[in-house]
């Protein structure tokens, strides 16, 4: 993993799943629409509890969107 700020957000949406954490909510919606966003947000609880709240933008927002696409699918 790089410590690059701009892969901050995906790496950890990476590591949070990999730790067997559940995607809760996800908005906009990944399934549901093609649009470019410049904005995404996932919300995942792990199994200990906790709840985590990620936000991806401009270029990591499609990139999340695409990682989210190919992970859960």
């Amino acid at each position: 993993m790089t410590n690059n700020p701009e892969n901050e957000s995906i790496n950890k949406i990476k590591e949070l799943l990999d730790r067997n954490c559940k995607i809760e909510k996800v908005y906009p919606q990944v399934f549901g629409s093609d649009a470019e966003t410049n904005i995404v947000t996932v919300e995942l609880k792990c199994p200990d509890g906790t709840f985590h709240k990620i936000r991806a933008y401009g270029e990591n927002a499609q990139a999340a969107r695409e990682l989210l696409r190919t992970r859960v699918s």
